[in-house]
């Protein structure tokens, strides 16, 4: 039988935006799933809540692999952090701000950000009483950060290369930013936030986290 790996995108994305890390996964031979849900509408916990209930519905026999993007890497981290509704595998976040986000702690605030970002910016910020609260998942866990500042279409980006200047950063989330206590191995790669999941590397990292516990040097 095939290691179920289940993928969740990132805030205002969708599973399309797994689409390339999803088949690059299944080309490995794992077989991969991606759970969608509604990034903007409801805050973390929220989030964490409705992401448990689809996990207890789906019924795995076997230990499950998780990979996030995002804020799916800080929904993963909530769901399975305490009495977890599956057997956990081993976990891959990708560039997700385990530490929060300091765009969203000097900016999170402004009625254009909550407009456009929705409700999660709440609980995204630096020193977020929601993400000290989550607690970390008895599993190996990988980091897998981005370091390219700037994409053209990502707004964020270009308020960070001002905000941010002289930071490691991936146009969105700090490199800092990104580490969790307790993990197990992490790696930075040349990637920007928004399409980070798309790079062959991101996809071949993640792959070999998932089969070894470990990223490849």
């Amino acid at each position: 039988m095939k290691q179920q790996v289940v993928l969740l995108h990132g805030l205002g994305r969708s599973c399309a935006s797994l689409a390339r890390l999803q088949a690059g996964l299944e080309e490995m031979g794992l077989a991969a799933h991606c759970w969608s849900y509604p990034s903007r509408r409801r805050r973390l916990a929220g989030h964490i809540e409705a992401f448990r209930a689809w996990l207890e519905e789906q019924k795995f026999e076997e230990p499950v692999h998780f990979v996030g993007h995002s804020l799916g890497g800080i929904i993963i981290r909530g769901a399975l952090a305490h009495d977890p509704p599956v057997a956990v595998g081993r976990i891959v976040m990708i560039a997700t701000p385990n530490q929060g986000a300091g765009v969203v702690s000097r900016f999170g605030g402004w009625p254009f950000s909550r407009t456009i970002f929705g409700l999660p910016l709440q609980d995204l910020g630096e020193n977020s009483t929601a993400l000290k609260n989550l607690g970390v998942p008895e599993a190996e866990i990988g980091i897998i950060a981005g370091l390219r500042h700037f994409h053209p279409l990502n707004l964020i980006s270009y308020v960070n290369l001002v905000h941010r200047a002289g930071h490691a950063h991936d146009g969105t989330v700090e490199l800092a930013n990104t580490r969790l206590d307790g993990a197990a191995d992490s790696i930075a790669i040349d990637a920007h936030h928004t399409f980070i999941c798309d790079h062959d590397e991101v996809i071949t990292q993640t792959g070999a986290f998932l089969r070894h516990g470990r990223f490849e040097r």
